[in-house]
C-alpha cells in the first residue's frame, strides 16, 4: 500500500460516514423535540398558564366570550 491509498477512503467507509452523520442529525433533532415538548408540558403543568390562555382568547373575541358566558348563565340559572 501507498500512502496515496492511505489518503483516500474506501466507497464502504464513505458510505459508514454519511450513515454516522445521518444518525448524530437525528439524535440532534430527536432531543431538540424532547427538550421542546419537556418545556411544553412543564408550562401546561403551571396554572397561570389556563388563566393566560382564557384572558388571551376574551381580548381575541370579546363577543364570542360573552355568548358563551351568557349561554352558561342561562343554563345555570335554568337548573335552580
Amino acid at each position: 500500500m501507498t500512502d496515496d491509498d492511505d489518503a483516500r477512503t474506501s466507497p464502504g467507509q464513505q458510505g459508514f460516514d454519511a450513515a454516522a452523520r445521518v444518525v448524530h442529525a437525528a439524535v440532534e433533532e430527536v432531543d431538540r423535540v424532547g427538550r421542546y415538548l419537556k418545556d411544553k408540558v412543564d408550562a401546561a403543568k403551571r396554572p397561570e398558564t389556563y388563566v393566560g390562555m382564557l384572558k388571551d382568547v376574551t381580548k381575541a373575541a370579546p363577543l364570542g366570550m360573552l355568548a358563551v358566558a351568557f349561554i352558561g348563565g342561562m343554563l345555570f340559572a335554568r337548573r335552580r
